[in-house]
């Protein structure tokens, strides 16, 4: 009999794993590349989802399960609706708050989730991207003439979304990468307590180069924020530190 409902058990872990694995794929490769799942609050969503459909779901057919049993099918077909129910759930949950554009605004790079934002009302073709894509870097410009801006935060204080959220806004970040880097943190606020001097200090020892090389650049997500590290020469991200941008003294930047 034991051994019955461990067969039964493993067979269902294995099927439940394998579909968790698929979706776990797209999740992490396609629309919460790191570093953004700790930052978005998706290890909170997965870890239940992964406790209802790797754990619970397989444990209640080892529980259930006797080959003889009349009502087995039924009792099976319960068990794996409310898996899928749960994957169902869990991934509309998580697609509505994957980030579909990291937007640079002001000074600190902002995860835009999907739910928040209408790709189709973008200026730039290049930003009417598909909400299944991957996040898309942008950069949201300031509108220039005074007319445009006083319209702009009319409509802010009215309830409508910030700059960041409206794709008509959005700006290739190439274009303005310079512009952007000249405003990181500097090497003495990072270094303000031996604690943060001590995360500098690795993450410098693990990608080489000084501190002068890099810009630290604030990234607000929804869980926590970090500073999100660029490579002054490439333009390009090499990592983050776990340091709170707003917990530094003489926040602002250096241009």
């Amino acid at each position: 009999m034991i051994q019955e409902k461990l067969k039964a058990a493993s067979i269902h872990l294995a099927i439940s794993a394998f579909i968790i694995a698929c979706f776990l794929s797209i999740v992490l490769l396609v629309w919460y590349p790191a570093p953004f799942p700790e930052l978005s609050g998706l290890n909170h969503i997965l870890a239940i989802l992964i406790g209802v459909d790797l754990v619970l779901g397989p444990l209640l057919t080892f529980i259930i399960f006797k080959k003889q049993k009349p009502s087995l099918k039924f009792d099976l077909s319960v068990i794996a609706s409310v898996q899928l129910a749960a994957l169902i759930y869990g991934a509309f949950s998580i697609f509505q708050g994957h980030p579909a554009y990291i937007v640079y605004a002001v000074d600190r790079f902002e995860l835009v989730p999907a739910q928040d934002v209408a790709p189709e009302k973008a200026k730039y073709d290049e930003f009417k991207i598909s909400k299944l894509g991957f996040p898309k870097l942008a950069y949201a410009k300031k509108p220039e003439d005074s007319e445009t801006r006083n319209k702009l935060l009319f409509e802010v204080l009215s309830g409508q979304p910030d700059i960041e959220r409206r794709p008509e806004y959005y700006e290739p970040f190439d274009k303005f990468a310079a512009e952007a880097m000249r405003k990181g943190l500097t090497q003495q606020q990072l270094g303000s307590t031996p604690e943060n001097r001590q995360k500098l200090e690795a993450f410098l020892e693990k990608h080489g180069k000084t501190a002068a090389d890099y810009a630290f650049l604030p990234l607000v997500g929804k869980e926590k924020d970090v500073l999100w590290v660029w490579d002054k020469a490439s333009t390009q991200p090499v990592g983050t530190l776990d340091i709170d941008p707003w917990h530094l003294p003489k926040i602002a930047t250096n241009g």
